[in-house]
Order: structure tokens, then sequence, then C-alpha cells
């Protein structure tokens, strides 16, 4: 099997950088991989959004779902940081399973993955609204959280026709910004707050009447209390504990990628699960009040509130959605950056023209095409940011799985006969039959109906009947409309696409 060079341009005694139709230019260091990766992550924004969501359903006990998701995805971070530094291409989950697996696997992996960051992207926009309503006291109507996902998607592209230096420098100020600013603030409320540490053991749910009044009840038995942390509980720690691969898919633009990419992926991953650590353990315990924060639409502002002047409420939200606004430019680039490296393959339709680039290297027709589709679920689905972020989560999911399924086969079959710079060595199986484990059940779990985390449109809408497909969980449409597309374009071009020269196969050297 074909693979990448050990080196590439920028390090020393590297070949010229695998170009197709195109180019990237290495711009990046280690701390700006990471921070593009941390802030792709998104993680205050994604925690704040969904809070609320995951209280209003099993209680401060949510606080638990985040250690079991951070080591489920600590697996899989070990294993792409490994992926990442044997092979640091743009497109990396197009290019691994192809190298890994053959070009008809890898293509089938690529395209599943591309199908699943249109409405990931979606689900990124759909998370500001519950940030700037607060901050500019907004109301919460469709025309409102409509404009504001229209505005941070014109930003995404338009900052994504810049240098990838010049956002990885922007992304990295905002990202001490953000850190700064959010820390002192959670840790000042702890401080004031009640600590009341009692409430991380609390499971609870609301319900809501015939007559509209929402009531808490305790849920004292495992048999009624796990359907809903299972559900809804998690729901917000695997939201925000993914896209760490976006550091393999920069490390083609980053100085001696094989070195720094892994190290991009694995701080992300650090970094973020401390700041989750941080929020949920310093807002949960200072609410004074529980069963009022959990039919409060907006529990962490309420917790800020109690302990703090408005403004400072205000700022903290500045900076929060200033973070979700860098979050989504760093994951918009990397969705940009699977969609040209398999473009530059020849490998979608149209190829040729979403391989272009500008002078910089910033692959523009790319950037447009996913600002023109990542809209789409907004038109369709509405603004609701659950149901959106529920079955763009699956879907990213199914790829992960995948790729994750392609690399352990490749294990068994003696990969990698020459150690990457950061190499897992003999755990490198165990690490990835755990990470298999964890994103399979994972992709279950996001992909099973239910009302909370993968509604129909019927139930997103609050309709009845009308056409079948009004009926199909989100997750499913979001996952199977892209493969059935995939399907019917592979079945017409698979001869032309197998023809295609590609980048990695322009170099033939021991995998």
């Amino acid at each position: 099997m074909t693979s990448v060079p050990s080196s590439h341009s920028g390090t020393p005694g590297a070949t010229s950088a695998p170009v197709a139709a195109g180019h990237l230019q290495k711009a990046l260091t280690a701390l700006t991989n990471g921070a593009l990766t941390f802030a792709g992550v998104g993680v205050f924004a994604g925690l704040f959004s969904l809070y609320g969501f995951a209280l209003n359903a099993v209680g401060p006990a949510e606080f638990w779902g985040w250690p079991v998701i951070a080591v489920s995805v600590g697996m899989m971070v070990l294993v792409f940081a490994e992926l990442a530094s044997k092979y640091p291409f743009a497109g990396s989950m197009y290019q691994w399973p192809t190298i890994l697996s053959g070009r008809r696997v890898g293509w089938w992996m690529g395209w599943a993955y591309a199908g699943a960051l249109f409405p990931l992207m979606t689900a990124y926009y759909a998370s500001l609204p519950i940030l700037v309503r607060g901050l500019f006291d907004l109301e919460d109507t469709f025309s409102t959280n409509r404009a504001i996902i229209i505005f941070a998607a014109i930003v995404a592209l338009l900052w994504n026709v810049f240098s990838i230096g010049v956002l990885g420098r922007l992304a990295k100020w905002a990202m001490i910004l953000e850190l700064s600013v959010v820390t002192v603030v959670l840790l000042t409320v702890f401080v004031l707050g009640g600590k009341h540490f009692g409430y991380l053991t609390d499971a609870a749910t609301t319900t809501v009447s015939a007559s509209g009044s929402v009531s808490v009840s305790a849920l004292t038995d495992m048999g009624a209390f796990l359907p809903l942390f299972l559900g809804a509980g998690i729901f917000n720690a695997v939201w925000v504990l993914y896209t760490f691969e976006n550091g393999g898919t920069l490390g083609e633009e980053t100085i001696d990628g094989e070195r720094n990419a892994p190290r991009g992926i694995i701080g992300a991953y650090i970094f973020a699960v401390s700041c989750g650590f941080l929020f949920y353990f310093c807002l949960t315990t200072s609410i004074p009040d529980m069963d009022s924060a959990m039919v409060n639409y907006n529990p962490a502002e309420s917790a800020i509130l109690d302990n703090l002047p408005t403004a400072v409420l205000k700022l903290f939200l500045a900076v929060v959605a200033l973070g979700l606004i860098v979050a989504t430019n760093t994951m918009f680039t990397g969705a940009v950056r699977h969609i040209f490296g398999m473009a530059r393959d020849g490998q979608v339709p149209f190829s040729s023209v979403f391989s272009r680039t500008m002078r910089d290297g910033s692959p523009w027709a790319a950037a447009v095409l996913l600002f023109a589709f990542s809209l789409v679920p907004v038109f369709v689905f509405g603004t609701k940011t659950a149901s959106i972020v529920g079955g763009a989560t699956g879907a990213m999911y199914f790829a992960y799985f995948a790729v994750l399924c392609i690399t352990l086969v490749a294990r068994l079959r003696g990969w990698p006969k020459k150690r990457p710079v950061f190499s897992l060595g003999r755990w490198g199986m165990l690490v990835n039959v755990l990470a298999i484990i964890g994103t399979g059940l994972t992709f279950v779990n996001m992909e099973w109906p239910r009302a909370a985390t993968n509604p129909t449109y019927n139930q997103i809408a609050g309709t009845e009947g009308g056409l079948f497909v009004r009926d199909i969980p989100m997750g499913w449409v979001l996952l199977g409309v892209p493969l059935l597309v995939g399907l019917v374009y592979y079945s017409m071009r698979h001869r032309q696409i197998h023809a295609q020269s590609t980048a990695i196969e322009k170099y033939a050297v021991e995998s």
C-alpha cells in the first residue's frame, strides 16, 4: 500500500509537498495547530449552549457524562494522533483510510465524512443564537436565530479566504482571551457560590403537565435514570468532545507536521477536557436552587447572575460568543481542507473547480461550496440547536467508527511497519479496540430514535402526518441522504474516480 513520505517541505531533508490541483502553504507551528484544533472544539460555547438541555433531562448528574465521554474520546484521540504523525495530509479522514485500505474504501469514508461536515457546520452556527440573544437581550424567534446563523456562516466564509497563518494567530489570541476571562468568571462564581457538592450526585428530571406547568422529580431508580442519562445526560459531552482530527487535517500546513500535528491533537484534547471539568464543577456546585435552575431556560446564565453583576455576565457571553465564532471558523477551515483534499485528487463532482486555491494556497472554491450547503438544514429543519447537533454528531461518529475499524484491520496486517514520530507501540491494538467500542456505542446512541436527541421532522415542527420522510429521525436523514447521493454518483463515475492520479500515490514508500 502506498503512503506519504516521512517528511514534507518545511522540515530537514524534506521532499516537495504533494500537490495535484493546488497546494497548501506550511504556515502553522505546533502551538497554532493546537490552538486551531482546540478552538474548533468550541468547549465553552458548546457546554453553555446545551448545559440547560442536559440539566433539564437528568439534573446535575449530567456532570458524570463528561468523564465517561472523555475517556472514550481519549482513545480515539490517541489513534488519530498516531495517524496524523504518520500521514499529516489535508482531508485526513479521506487520506487515512485510502492509505490503509485502498482507494475504494477511502473514497467512501471521505464521502461519508464530507456529508457529515455540512450539517456539522450548521450545528456550529445554530449554537451562536443562544449566546447572542443573551448578550443583546433578543427574543427567541426563528427570524432572529436564522439571521444570526447566516451572519456566522458569512463570517466563516470571508475569514477562510485569508491566509491560514492569519487564522492561526487570531485563533491563538482569541483562545487566550476566552480562557482568561471564562476561567476568572467561573472561579469567582465558585468562590462566591454555595459550594453544593452534593448536587453532583443528584439525578432528577422535569415533566410538563397538561396545563403546561413544569415540575421536578427525583430519579432514584437506575432503570429510570440510565435511559435519560444515555439520551440527554451525555449529550453535551458528546457534542463538545470531538473534531480533534482537525489537527491531522491541518498537518499538511504545519511545519514539521509529523511531530507537531499529534502534539496539536493531544494538547487540544487535554485542554478541552480540563476546561469542561472547570465549567461543570464551578457552575453546577454554585447554583443556589437546583429545582429552579432545572426549569430555567438558561441555568448557566442564572448561576453567574446569582453571584456576579450583569456586566460580568455580558462580558462572559461576549468572550464565549467570540470563542464560538473562532470555533466555527476553524472547523470551517478543517472542513474546507477535507473537501479540497478530495477534489485535489479528482474524487468529487466538479473537482477541477473545488480544488482551486488563491495565491496564498487558500482553497476558496471549496469554502464557497461548504458555505452554501451548510445553510440548507436551517431552511429545512429550522434552528433548534439540539436537533441539528444530534443529527450532525451521529453522522460524524459513523465516520469515526468506520475509520477506526479500518485502522484496526491495518494493525492486524502489521501496520505500521515503520513507526511514526508519535507511536502507540504495543498499546496500539488495545487503544484501537477501546476506541472502536466507544465510538460504536456513541454512534448507536446518537442514532437511536428519540424526540430529545434524534427527532423526526414532525417532532421538531410539532406536526403530524404528511409524507413518510417526515417521520424519519433526523440523524438517519443526515446520514442516509449523503450516502444515497454517493451511491448514485459512485455507480456512475467510479471508473473515472479511480483513474485519477492522487496525491498520496506519488509517493510509494514503506507504510
